[in-house]
């Protein structure tokens, strides 16, 4: 069962598993359902997603979610085999994105609780941004240089991940495909993936330049 929330951090687990085409429950929650203090059993900080397995437990944090998705289904494509090298690249890529990217974009959505007053999150928010659209310039070197894909010729849950990153791009995704076009490009390769279609609609992503 997937937790899920409208543009969270859930799209990319959400979008993995309509790829893998496996059985799951989508559960949708309100920002509201996930302060409750139930959901605190299932994510240690209360924080979307959480995927809760046949067993009871509950994995939490997107990225370990998308690696674990991957490792359980090899026979899908969606990450090289676990224990090779272009496995390590793909964890690596994961978790450079959810330990830098995804924390830095946070920030521009939510810096009141790091910041002594407006002034101070007003400053953290464009320093948040500065700083999100350096990592975006990286993930862009990377694509130029090794893409079209994160993992170079393949496709994989990574790509889906920088999906994600991308629509909470500040101060725009439009601005970040004008920025960075490789980046610009997997995204909007990920947006004509034939699974994904039904699925980024329900989150309410809209296409480049329209209103959500």
């Amino acid at each position: 069962t997937l937790y899920n929330v409208k543009r969270w951090g859930s799209v990319a687990p959400n979008l993995v598993l309509e790829e893998l085409d496996v059985p799951y429950q989508n559960l949708w929650l309100t920002p509201e359902q996930v302060r409750e203090p139930a959901f605190r059993e299932l994510s240690p900080l209360g924080l979307i997603p959480a995927l809760r397995l046949d067993d009871g437990r509950a994995v939490f944090e997107s990225a370990a979610i998308v690696a674990f998705l991957t490792d359980a289904h090899q026979d899908h494509g969606l990450a090289p085999r676990p224990g090779t090298a272009d496995h390590a690249m793909y964890l690596a890529w994961l978790a450079f994105m959810s330990s830098n990217l995804y924390w830095t974009l946070n920030l521009t959505f939510h810096p009141e609780p790091f910041a002594d007053g407006k002034r101070a999150a007003s400053a953290l928010k464009a320093k948040a941004v500065e700083r999100s659209n350096a990592i975006f310039d990286i993930i862009e070197g990377r694509l130029e240089a090794e893409g079209p894909w994160l993992l170079g010729e393949e496709f994989s849950a990574a790509d889906l991940y920088l999906f994600m990153m991308a629509i909470w791009a500040k101060p725009s995704e439009a601005a970040l495909h004008d920025r960075c076009p490789w980046i610009g490009a997997l995204v909007t390769r990920v947006r004509e993936r034939p699974r994904l279609g039904a699925s980024i609609e329900a989150h309410g992503i809209s296409k480049v330049g329209c209103a959500a």
